[in-house]
Order: structure tokens, then sequence, then C-alpha cells
């Protein structure tokens, strides 16, 4: 493939890989129809791109401070309640993020600041906010792959697109604060707006896509990456779609859901039987009896998430995956409280938490996909031009 032109409109993907506190983070963002022109400035990474002769895609180490801010200690801040538009201490928990705008009487803050600032620790007189972009200490790898190009007949200007704060808007929220566990359940986090009993919420069953096609697509990419032909799955809190890759030789894949229609009507499955895991979190199978669990899109409605991913880990073969994946997509009144409150990418900070406080897996990944276009034919096309994202917590168990 011939070297790139300022004439040509590309579709990529924005591959960025981190590492903190020992637990590997991977953002694969789609730059859908960069415009070479208008939107590659002067010692940008999209430059570097530009100008590579050998191959569409360029591989590339970042330090602090290249592509955000470097990290700046006068923008930590202490802020006393009287500065707080909303002076709740119930709502500051030490290593949440909140919109700036919620600052008073800090310069170049308004109320419409929706960037995130990070509350560190709080006493009684106030709370020390931490301004500076989550990834400022961090360093990272940035891979750029071209997918496909097409010339543009003219310009005509437009606006120009910063493809890279797109693909950093909001990785690093989802790692700890200095190594300390952030306070995602105190209070009544794990409480929900529709106490009743799950079978009765569920006893209808719901034939509808809860991710659009391209999403289920990204999902199932992700599933292929993690298991093996062969390999025996669970499927917690499933429905009448599992989201894996239909070519894939699984040994059998047995479902746990509230719906029996659902269950039944699900291809991926081939064993099911029903339990509402929030009665009962116990899983009636032996140690060691799995490959992999999978929870697709439903790890929002667990009041009690540690018993699980403990019962979850005992159930694996030495080396086993569990994988829980979701969307910014959910039943308001069945998730937990605190799970409309977060950016998605903290939602990945908590279900993280649900990980290691089980004490019970080796390692822990997290992985995001977004950008991508949404299909036309989806239903929610043009009001929503972008695909579900999709994000994605693996832990996995000793040995192997």
């Amino acid at each position: 493939m011939k070297p790139l032109s300022s004439s040509d409109r590309v579709d990529l993907f924005i591959d960025i890989s981190w590492e903190q506190d020992g637990i590997k983070h991977q953002e694969r963002y789609f730059a859908d129809g960069l415009n070479c022109w208008r939107d590659v400035f002067p010692g940008s990474p999209m430059e570097s791109l530009l100008k590579n002769k050998n191959a569409p895609s360029l591989s590339v180490e970042i330090k602090p401070g290249e592509l955000v801010p470097a990290h700046d200690p006068n923008k930590v801040l202490f802020i006393p309640w009287s500065r707080l538009n909303r002076a709740e201490p119930d709502l500051f928990r030490p290593g949440r993020f909140y919109p700036q705008g919620l600052i008073s009487g800090q310069p170049g803050i308004f109320r419409e600041n929706r960037n995130p600032f990070r509350c560190v620790e709080k006493d009684s007189k106030g709370i020390r906010a931490d301004l500076n972009h989550p990834m400022a200490k961090i360093p990272l790898t940035l891979n750029m792959e071209v997918l496909s190009r097409s010339s543009k007949l003219e310009e005509r200007g437009g606006a120009c697109t910063d493809w890279m704060e797109l693909a950093l808007s909001g990785p690093g929220m989802q790692a700890r604060c200095s190594g300390i566990p952030t306070d995602f359940f105190s209070g009544n986090s794990l409480d929900r707006r529709n106490p009743d009993p799950d079978p009765d919420f569920y006893r209808i069953h719901r034939f509808v896509p809860h991710i659009d096609a391209r999403a289920s697509r990204n999902l199932s990419e992700i599933y292929a990456e993690l298991l093996c032909p062969g390999a025996r799955v669970l499927d917690l809190m499933a429905g009448w779609e599992s989201h894996l890759p239909r070519d894939l030789d699984l040994s059998s894949v047995h479902g746990i859901g509230l719906n029996k229609n659902e269950l039944e009507s699900n291809p991926c499955l081939s064993s099911h039987h029903l339990q509402d895991l929030n009665e009962n979190r116990d899983l009636d199978f032996e140690d060691q009896t799995f490959d992999a669990v999978i929870c697709s899109l439903s790890v929002e409605y667990l009041v009690h998430p540690f018993p699980i991913f403990k019962e979850a880990a005992r159930i694996l073969k030495p080396g086993g995956v569990f994988a829980v994946t979701f969307s910014n997509r959910w039943f308001p009144e069945k998730a937990v409280r605190i799970w409309e409150d977060l950016h998605d990418f903290e939602r990945m900070g908590m279900v993280k938490e649900y990980f290691l406080g089980s004490g019970k897996y080796e390692s822990v990944s997290t992985q995001s996909r977004r950008g991508c276009p949404r299909p036309y034919q989806d239903r929610y096309y043009p009001r929503m031009r972008l695909s579900d994202p999709v994000y994605a917590v693996i832990g996995k168990t000793p040995g192997g």
C-alpha cells in the first residue's frame, strides 16, 4: 500500500495499551473517516502515520505528557465544602471521578465543564481534588492500523476532529488512585430502585437486542480472543443471546438465567437451568468444572457480586478465564444504584474491584472498544451514529 496523502480519507483503529498496578489495559477506538488534511496536526502521531512509507500501520511508545498534559502538582487542590456546587459529603468518595463543573470559584472552571476530576480524599472540611488528566502519569503504547482509504474529490473546510483526544477520553478512570481501592461500595450503592424478586421482572421474555449488531460483533471478537476450541463454558445471567462466536467449536455452553423461553431459544446453549443469583449465590458445580465463565451485559444487576466472583473462580480450572462484559444500556430499575452514576470507564474499575476483592484471581485486565459506526439498519440510526461501546474486565485463575 502506498503512503497516505493529505487528500485521503481513512478508517483506522487506534489501539492504546498501558499497565498500572500490575493490571493490563487495552483501549481500541475506531476512527471513522479521518480526514488526512483537517485532522492531522503537526507533531501528532497521526502526522507520523501520514509520513510512514513502509506500511499502513504504526507502533510507538508514548511518554507521559506527550499526548495529554503532563501531571501538574498544582492541579491537586483542596476544595472546601463551601466551594462545591453540591456540598454533599456522601456524594464524594475517595478514588471516584466527578465533573469539574461541581467546583466553584476556581479560575477556568465553569458549571458546564464536564472534564473529570478525581476525589483523592475527603474530611470534615472538604475534599482533595486532582484535576489532572487520568492518563497524565501513565506511559502507553500506541498502535494505529489503517483499515481502508479513499480519495476525497475536493476539500471545502469543515470541522477538525482530534481523534487522539476522543480515544483518550475515559482511559485511566478504571485505575485505582495510588493503589488504594476506590470507594464504590459504601452506603446503599448496591441497592436498586426495584427491589422486587428478579424472577417476577424477568418472567416476561424480551426477545430484543440489548446492543446493536456491530457491538455484538465486537463482543464476539473479545470472546474469540479469550476462548479456545473445545472449551467448556458457563454463561452467567444468560438470555436469548450469548454473543459467542458461532464458528468457535466449544465443547459445551451451560446457561444460567431467569427466563425459560429465552434460554431455550439461545442457539449457543447446550444446556441450561433457572437460578436467581441475587437469592442463591451458590453455583451447583464441582470445583474446576469449566474452562471459562462469561457474563454478558448483566453484571450491573448483581447485588451480591463478591460471592459470585468467588464461586466463578472455584468452578474454573487452573488458568481459567472469567470474562465480564457490558455496554451503556441496561434496565435502570434493576441495576444497582451506583451504576448509573459512574462514567463508563469507572464501571470497569468497579467490576475490577469485584475481581480483586474476591482474592481468587491471579491476573486481571480490561478492554474497551468504542467509536465504531452504528449499522444503517439499526433502529436507532441515524439518531445515534456510533455503535454501542463494549467494555470487558477479565480475570484468570492461578495455574494452567
